[in-house]
Formats: structure tokens, C-alpha cells, sequence
């Protein structure tokens, strides 16, 4: 089931038989995401993948259905509930296209889980392909994350849970910024999983946005994945960001699969 379409930005879907986008390859992709944006804790178990980092992100607090679960939706559900109602916190599924759940992506909805964030990955191939080694400044966790929140106009009093993420990256990873004359106009960081490089936090200066700083840090990101063994990359973006996703297809990037949460009501364990 795919909630959010791709008409509108022409990115067609990739056939699910394709050597290189099987469904076990997604998986990989998955696990790589997930692996790119550690929990505090992960519980993997029989094509589902429990996650949760005190609520942080609905990435790392998420029931994510990795697999077909036939028939046994009504336990998972159940087994779900439980887990995270032992953490004190609600109950959020993450839907994957790619896997068939459509009989308990319908059960969640008929018992109050609200659909929301409709989601695309996309992906490209970085083998044989050159980047614009652009110039970037590289940091560590704690700096940059005062940078992003420079760019971003956020209170960095508030991005303690948003840094324990960063620092529990065990992978490759690198946080990035590029400047303008001497002034940080956007910002990104990326991490390097099983030979998957993950985009995330990408974001520039509100006064410098439209002039081509996301391109030419892009760039700069992806020669450093390609210069440091990574053979394909891959992001997230919420359906609705058509700018963001005018920049990512101009990038090269394809559409890969779509995913969604249903987050429980208040009354919703």
C-alpha cells in the first residue's frame, strides 16, 4: 500500500524485482537507517524492528513492519502496545510500501490510529558517478549541532535527546557546514552503513535559501560517501516538502518506497 503518490514530482516506482531494489535490499536500506539513527534501545523480532530513545523522533520511538505479518497482526498490536506503554510512551507504527500490511495498516486506522507524515525514501547509486568535492567545514557532534541550530534559528537548550542520537552513531558519519564568506549558510550530516549513506538533518539559513547552498553541500556530502566506500545513498523526506524533493531529484535521486506512522489516540494505549 502506497499512501503518498509520485505523480506530481514523476518519480516512478521501482519494479520490486529488480536485482538491485528487492525487497531484502529495502531491508538493508532499513537496517541502515536505523543504524544511521540509533535508538537507545532496538528489538528486533520476526519482520518487526521495535525502537525507542525517550520519545525523541517518531524514527527512533517507532513499531517499525519490516516484514508480512499474515495473520498475527492482532498479537503484534498487542506486543507493540505493551512495549511501549512500559516506556510511558504512545504507541506509533511505521508502515513500509514495500511490505504487504494493508489488512493492519485498516485495523489500526478502525481503532483510532491517525495516519500521519506520509513519507518517501529515495535513493541513488553513487558507483561511477563524480561530485564536486566542494570545500566543507567538518565538526564534531557537539559542534555542529550548535551550528544546525545556528542555521535552523533553534534553541540549543533544547537539543540534548536530538545530540544523544548523534553520539550514538557507531557508523561512519560525518557532520558537515558549508560556508559563504565566512558565514554558515546550511548544514547537513551524514552517516555511512553497510555501504549505504544516509542523508539527514539537511537545512540552510532562511535568508540564504534558493541560491544553490543544499546543491553544493550535497555535493560535497556525496563525494566524501563515494571517497569513503559508500556505494549507494539514500534519504527520507516528508511527502509534502516539494522543495526539498525538486532539490533531491535534480541530485539524481529515485524514488525507492514509501512509509508512514499511525500514532494511538490519547485514549489509544
Amino acid at each position: 500500500m502506497a499512501i503518498c503518490g509520485t505523480l506530481e514530482l514523476d518519480f516512478p516506482p521501482i519494479k520490486l524485482q529488480s536485482i538491485e531494489t528487492n525487497p531484502m535490499n529495502f531491508n538493508e536500506m532499513e537496517f541502515a537507517g536505523y543504524a544511521s539513527w540509533p535508538s537507545s534501545e532496538q528489538q528486533v523480532e520476526n519482520g518487526l524492528v521495535l525502537r525507542s530513545a525517550n520519545g525523541f523522533t517518531k524514527r527512533a520511538n517507532s513499531a517499525n513492519i519490516v516484514g508480512s505479518l499474515g495473520h498475527d497482526y492482532l498479537n503484534i498490536i498487542q506486543k507493540c502496545e505493551h512495549y511501549f506503554e512500559q516506556r510511558n510512551l504512545r504507541c506509533i507504527f511505521r508502515l513500509l510500501s514495500y511490505c504487504d500490511n494493508q489488512v493492519l495498516d485498516t485495523h489500526l486506522s478502525s481503532v483510532g490510529y491517525k495516519l500521519v507524515d506520509p513519507s518517501i525514501v529515495l535513493y541513488q547509486s553513487l558507483q561511477g558517478l563524480s561530485f564536486d568535492s566542494t570545500a566543507l567545514v567538518l565538526k564534531t557532534a557537539d559542534e555542529w549541532i550548535e551550528s544546525y541550530c545556528r542555521i535552523a534559528d533553534l534553541d540549543l537548550q533544547l537539543m540534548g535527546p536530538h545530540l544523544e542520537i548523534l553520539k550514538r552513531v557507531q557508523e561512519k558519519v560525518v557532520f558537515a557546514v558549508l560556508e559563504e564568506g565566512g558565514t554558515e549558510v546550511s548544514c547537513a550530516m551524514g552517516v555511512i552503513s553497510n555501504g549505504y549513506f544516509g542523508l539527514f538533518d539537511l537545512v540552510t539559513r532562511k535568508a540564504e535559501r534558493a541560491r544553490g547552498h543544499g546543491k553544493t553541500l550535497m555535493e560535497g556530502l556525496l563525494s566524501w560517501a563515494a571517497s569513503n566506500g559508500a556505494k549507494y545513498s539514500y534519504l527520507q523526506v516528508v511527502a509534502d516538502n516539494d522543495v526539498a524533493m525538486r532539490l533531491y531529484k535534480k541530485m539524481g535521486y529515485q524514488y525507492a518506497y514509501d512509509y508512514w506512522y499511525r500514532i494511538g489516540s490519547a485514549e489509544t494505549p
